[in-house]
């Protein structure tokens, strides 16, 4: 075994340090547990929607996609045949990211990014922390994540919250607001997208700056998994010690594992420790910290070096021979791996609890979206692979992956249009 494949397998840093079945187990127990109310760390949030027919004449709905990153907010009009425009205002970070924010400026900060689309008929907010719905369309912000600093987020309501901002600023609001997750999103707009009944259902899985997946049960309900708060994979020392300082240790472990939020951090302590272990030459921190020019590592640096690992960014210009190149674009590619293959599980899991795809007649359809599933080199594939060998070979399940443009816009529209009332 060479010293890099040691190294990876004595921190969990790589697929062979975790056996699929097993893990597999591990999660759908959990799922069950907390499907049945019990305690867990992952979050299985039901939602019901209406079955409102889309319209036969075009309707303009706003949607609103609150990421882990950024604010999208667009008019869409849609009619029975899917969505015929999307209006767009532009993009701004979501505030809380970086530094502490009172709750008030936050719903501010949101309102006034938006502006007069919170004026719509009917406002669809997609949002990407867990919330919990209420009957009215709103939902309860139940857990804090992706390193929003903002105090007194949870417990807060979306839509209320939104709607009280918009009063303080002056702004027309909406009195029909319907709060959905991305992941929940995804899985409509797909649906949307489809255009048929060939399939025999619809996952959303969403793999950005955090991930989740979401699925409808075979009774019907609408279940959005934030898979990302699991604590059940098996955590290396590194890792460990990257969760420790956050603003909230021991939660959302698995998504501080794999996600694109958190990647960088957790690779320059991954690289810090190669260093230290003689894998890479003396200095390399150093270089890296000078590339960087105070900047921290992101999951876009790493991805500019997988890309190209001669000029890519400030992790090639830190490498100060072929060698140190060689073990970089290992230790990366086999991280890529472990998150290819835990995120392999979470979708499997999704597909087996909503009992579809059992047919080549009728296969799943998968909505993928998120930045670090459309950018990550690498990924893709090797999430292909570990779904074909375990969940195509070992399950018989079928299935498609599919990127659908505007999938979580589109969707939200969607269940802003169809709830009731």
């Amino acid at each position: 075994m060479s010293a890099v494949n040691d190294f990876l397998l004595r921190h969990r840093l790589c697929a062979a340090a975790y056996d699929w079945e097993e893990q597999l187990a591990r999660f759908m127990g959990e799922m069950d547990s907390v499907r049945g109310g019990h305690p867990g760390s992952l979050k299985m949030i039901p939602m019901a929607l209406g079955t409102r027919p889309l319209p036969e004449a075009p309707v303009t709905v706003a949607a609103i996609d609150i990421g882990g990153t950024n604010v999208r907010s667009a008019l869409v009009t849609l009619d029975r045949g899917g969505v015929l425009a999307i209006d767009r205002r532009p993009a701004f970070r979501t505030p809380g990211i970086g530094r502490r924010t009172r709750l008030e400026d936050f719903y501010r900060a949101l309102a006034s990014g938006i502006g007069d689309h919170l004026a719509a008929d009917r406002v669809g907010i997609c949002f990407s922390l867990a919330a919990a719905p209420l009957p009215d369309g709103d939902a309860v912000v139940t857990a804090g994540a992706k390193q929003l600093d903002v105090p007194g987020l949870v417990g807060s309501r979306v839509g209320a919250g939104l709607r009280d901002a918009a009063a303080s600023l002056g702004l027309a609001c909406s009195k029909r607001f319907t709060v959905v997750n991305d992941t929940l999103a995804a899985a409509l707009g797909g649906r949307l997208d489809a255009g048929n009944d060939r399939y025999s259902g619809f996952v959303g899985f969403i793999y950005g700056t955090g991930t989740n997946t979401a699925y409808r049960e075979p009774s019907g309900a609408l279940i959005n998994v934030e898979s990302g708060a699991y604590c059940g994979f098996p955590t290396g020392d590194i890792d460990d010690r990257y969760d420790r300082g956050h603003i909230d240790p021991g939660c959302d472990r698995f998504e501080k594992m794999v996600s694109g939020g958190y990647q960088g951090g957790l690779m320059a302590l991954v690289l810090e420790a190669a260093e230290a272990e003689g894998l890479l030459s003396p200095g390399f921190s150093q270089r890296l910290a000078d590339a960087l020019a105070g900047a921290a590592l992101a999951s876009s640096d790493i991805s500019a070096f997988a890309g190209d690992p001669l000029n890519g960014g400030p992790v090639a210009a830190a490498c100060a021979s072929g060698a140190d190149r060689s073990t970089v674009a290992s230790i990366i590619g086999a991280m890529t791996g472990r998150s290819a293959l835990l995120c392999g599980v979470t979708v499997t899991a999704a597909l087996l609890k909503a009992g579809i795809g059992r047919s080549a007649d009728a296969p799943a359809f998968i909505t993928a979206e998120g930045s670090t599933y459309l950018r990550q080199p690498g990924f893709r594939r090797k999430l292909e692979a570990c779904m074909a060998e375990y969940a195509a070979k070992r399950r018989s399940l079928y299935y498609e992956f599919h990127t659908v443009p505007d999938a979580v816009m589109k969707g939200t529209a969607v269940a802003a249009y169809v709830r009731e009332a």
